[in-house]
């Protein structure tokens, strides 16, 4: 199994940070914070704020017409197309990958694309001093059938480019409380900040190996048992073993930190609130050839994979591979904190489907 491979970096990495002596002020940029200022007598005078490179106000703004394209989609309108290539101008990372696929799959089965309508937003803004530029904000989204579920966002945009949407994660539990300046500007952490028990760079990788792994992994103890976590490396076993006891069938699935933005948050108690995504890889071979029946397509990958000259989905003879895009946010504890990290929103599905 690769969790080897991966649980030596991870100790290598996790060694690393604990040798990191002192704790460090970190800006918004992840770069060393400013000291006080200096007069030509000597005295020191408090460092001036440094203006925020996004304001509240243009926050604000972008999320309400980021917002709108999802309301337009959400009512009768004859510009359908239109509308969803505006939403899918509006999304990237994780989200454009989720949201494409959930484009693809309405198409191919005749089902309605999801369609949303949002409550008044909550901003989390960062104090950013250089890009890439970014917010979060939290907001009720009720779908189709009228049913209202909190939200997690983030958005980002490079240069001149349009907001676009990077992560969305339905919330699970309540968010805690963010802190803020006295302007009220929230405070992001760098990718290595130390003065968490775990940093922000280093939250996918040891969820992918607990993931994995489960409860015997190198990350025990320092992310939470639950259904995003150790009970996946339960359901791998178990079908694993299911498969083995068929002789036509070989099942693995095993987790990656995506290629995606991480943000964070520092939380009023001293920890950070880290959004994420994983990708998840789910193979599936008839390891006798010929074995009799193709392999099942799992319901949630239907309308996903290739299709035949006649339009029909094709059936994996000898393998069906199903990736999955996760997104994630979670609350990590201030360092020797002694608590674990906790999953509390998550937002994932079936975004490509290979078949042999």
């Amino acid at each position: 199994m690769r969790g080897h491979g991966r649980r030596g970096l991870l100790a290598l990495a996790l060694t690393m940070a604990a040798l990191t002596t002192g704790v460090t002020a970190c800006t918004a940029s992840g770069e060393t914070a400013p000291g006080p200022g200096r007069t030509d007598g000597g005295a020191t005078v408090p460092a001036t704020p440094v203006p925020p490179l996004l304001t509240m106000a243009e926050a604000g703004k972008a999320l309400k017409e980021v917002l709108a394209a999802d309301g337009v989609l959400g009512s009768a309108t004859p510009r359908l197309l239109a509308d969803r290539n505006n939403l899918l101008k509006q999304s990237r990372d994780g989200h454009l990958a989720l949201l494409q696929a959930s484009f693809q799959k309405a198409k191919n089965t005749g089902a309605s694309p999801p369609r949303h309508t949002w409550g008044e937003p909550r901003l989390l803004v960062p104090r950013l001093e250089r890009g890439p530029v970014w917010f979060a904000a939290v907001a009720d989204r009720r779908d189709a059938s009228g049913k209202t579920h909190p939200v997690m966002l983030t958005l980002s945009k490079q240069g001149e480019d349009v907001w676009q949407i990077s992560s969305l994660s339905l919330l699970e539990e309540p968010l805690p409380e963010i802190t803020r300046d006295a302007e009220g500007y929230a405070t992001a952490l760098g990718d290595d900040d130390s003065t968490v028990q775990i940093s922000p760079r280093l939250m996918a990788p040891l969820h992918a190996t607990t993931a994995e792994e489960g409860s015997a992994g190198f990350a025990t103890g320092l992310i939470a048992e639950g259904p995003h976590t150790t009970a996946h490396a339960t359901e791998i076993a178990d079908k694993r073993a299911e498969a083995k006891a068929n002789d036509c069938r070989g099942y693995e699935s095993i987790f990656a930190a995506a290629g995606y933005p991480v943000r964070a948050l520092r939380t009023a108690d001293g920890g950070a609130l880290i959004m994420y995504s994983l990708i998840r890889t789910t193979t599936e071979t008839a390891e006798i050839h010929p074995c009799g029946l193709p392999i099942g397509m799992p319901e949630e990958a239907r309308g996903l994979a290739p299709r035949d000259d006649s339009g029909e989905e094709r059936r994996a003879q000898e393998e069906l591979r199903i990736v999955e895009t996760q997104q994630y946010v979670s609350t990590v504890p201030p360092k020797s904190s002694g608590k674990a990290a906790r999953v509390i929103g998550y937002t994932g599905g079936v975004t490509k489907v290979f078949v042999t």
